[in-house]
């Protein structure tokens, strides 16, 4: 475990990445996520969230830990001394869109690093601020939860009952492993949990592959924007139980600014605020 002083001595530390809002990378998730009426011509705006196709974090493999992911250490995020990391949620304001052709800046800057202590014992949450930037404007804030977590002994979901709240809309969708393997390429997301099956069963004790935390979070960004007419300017969601590859889901929306996600048995998996 980090003690204070080292604590202290990595809070601030910052990355920057340098890239450009292309049209073969805004080809591909078009495609993707079937938006047919994009247009791919310069100055084009993008849809929300999908600034996570931009701008990679990349390292060799020798830096990669046996998650697939960047070895805490390895860049501005310190060992904790906990092995599994996770998606914890994000908390995301809009200000202004890509644009295709656009030179951005992500700055990634490390703002906190907390030990806790749940039901399941110790684990570690640190909160990252991705800033995009066009120049001197800044276009979107994101703050990122990532938790690790020690090293699983089986699985088990936090909540076994089903959701009850009511839905204004209820949308179903399901990803297949080509689908997911496709959104790992797009966001340059190496984690195994989304490609690699042995992986899942035997390292994470998952059932099988994993839906990508911001993946299902696209699909509650883009019901909040067609609620609020092109007017989202906050999100913020909280992933709290796994979708597994081929298995049906539902994307829920309110009258209230809240949305969520539940798997195939109702049981919340993500919920999320938006104005």
């Amino acid at each position: 475990m980090l003690t204070q002083e080292d604590i202290r001595k990595n809070l601030e530390k910052q990355k920057v990445i340098k890239d450009k809002v292309d049209i073969a990378r805004s080809r591909v998730a078009k495609d993707f996520f079937q938006v047919n009426e994009l247009e791919l011509k310069l100055g084009e705006p993008l849809p929300k969230y999908w600034h996570w196709f931009f701008c990679w974090e990349t390292a060799e493999d020798k830096l990669l830990g046996l998650d697939g992911h960047i070895k805490p250490g390895n860049n501005i995020i310190p060992d904790t001394g906990f092995p599994r990391r996770m998606w914890g949620g994000s908390e995301i304001n809009f200000f202004a869109p890509l644009l295709i052709g656009m030179e951005i800046t992500r700055v990634i800057t490390l703002e906190s690093i907390n030990y806790k202590k749940g039901n399941s014992g110790d684990f570690c949450v640190i909160e990252i601020k991705n800033e995009l930037k066009n120049n001197d404007t800044t276009l979107l804030i994101e703050r990122q939860s990532l938790v690790y977590l020690p090293k699983r002994l089986g699985f088990d979901q936090r909540v076994h009952k089903p959701h009850k709240k009511r839905s204004e809309s209820c949308l179903n969708r399901k990803y297949t492993e080509n689908q997911l393997f496709k959104y790992s390429a797009l966001t340059m997301n190496s984690h195994r949990i989304h490609y690699d099956v042995d992986y899942c069963k035997t390292v994470e004790y998952y059932p099988s592959l994993v839906v990508h935390g911001p993946l299902l979070a696209q699909n509650l960004i883009d019901a909040a924007e067609q609620k609020f007419e092109g007017g989202l300017q906050f999100f913020k969601y909280r992933a709290l139980n796994p979708v597994f590859v081929s298995d049906e889901f539902s994307i829920n929306t309110s009258d209230t600014g809240e949305f969520w996600v539940t798997d195939k048995s109702g049981v919340l998996s993500m919920s999320a605020v938006a104005s």
